[in-house]
């Protein structure tokens, strides 16, 4: 028919959608494809303003109900193609019922078939699918939360980690200059002993004395600097770990709150 499409009217359309309705009673997934095709074409044709008119008078939907024919067409066409027998979707999709295939659109497309493996879909009921969904989700849910958990949890790692290297490499630094330093230190006691022993004069002994103390002083200020970093770090990390503890159970923080708070107390009586 050279004028097919020019001769497709609302009123033949309608025609033909009532036709596949009252040839199922129970309207399966090929049919709704193939009505929610026809109601896509009979929307680009029917005169503005009158869709939902046509609607109620021609086919007897509900804005709602044709919505959800021509989005299933539109997600479950291609999947089911005019000879949908043939297909080798036929069996996962060919027996799905509208309400199933509506609520399946709730899952992602490419996600459909493994669940519909995992699920006896087909045997469900409608209520029963709207559980499994549900279910669905919150396991995702769940696992999307376990795994923001388990990402900020190797942040925090990693940075204490990276602390941790950063502290090996002073430490390992500040271990070579207290070698170089105490060979001072023994060079200058060294000197101080040949001083005495040769009878140098007091200025020189005094002097080398003097170096010596220096020497001596600069190993223990270094050592306290150091430790004093380590503590610093150590007890900004306490903090912060005592600050989530706050909120994952309170009564354990203020247990540890205590034992800080006691050490500090400790600490500040000593200086």
């Amino acid at each position: 028919m050279e004028n097919g499409l020019s001769e497709r009217t609302p009123q033949i359309i309608a025609a033909e959608i009532n036709s596949i309705k009252d040839q199922t009673g129970k309207m399966l997934l090929y049919s709704a494809i193939e009505i929610g095709r026809r109601l896509t074409e009979a929307k680009s044709v029917v005169n503005h303003g009158e869709w939902l008119k046509w609607l109620e008078d021609s086919v007897s939907y509900s804005k709602s109900t044709a919505e959800n024919l021509m989005r299933l067409s539109e997600e479950y066409g291609s999947k089911l193609p005019a000879d949908y027998q043939d297909s080798a979707n036929s069996q996962t999709f060919g027996n799905l019922g509208y309400s199933q295939a509506v609520i399946l659109l709730g899952i992602p497309e490419d996600e459909r078939a493994k669940f519909m493996a995992e699920n006896d879909v087909e045997n469900m009921s409608a209520r029963e699918l709207q559980q499994a969904v549900k279910e669905r989700d919150q396991a995702l849910g769940k696992s999307a939360d376990l795994q923001k958990t388990v990402d900020t949890q190797s942040g925090a790692i990693t940075e204490i980690t990276a602390e941790r290297d950063s502290l090996k490499e002073k430490a390992a630094g500040f271990q070579e200059a207290l070698k170089i330093n105490q060979s001072t230190i023994k060079s200058l006691q060294q000197q101080v002993t040949t001083a005495r022993t040769t009878d140098a004069s007091e200025e020189k002994v005094a002097a080398l004395e003097k170096d010596l103390k220096a020497a001596r002083a600069l190993v223990t200020a270094n050592k306290v600097a150091f430790q004093l970093e380590s503590m610093s770090k150590g007890f900004e990390v306490l903090l912060t770990e005592l600050s989530k503890l706050a909120a994952a159970d309170p009564e354990t923080h203020e247990k540890y709150k205590h034992a800080v708070n006691e050490l500090v107390r400790k600490v500040t009586e000593k200086l």
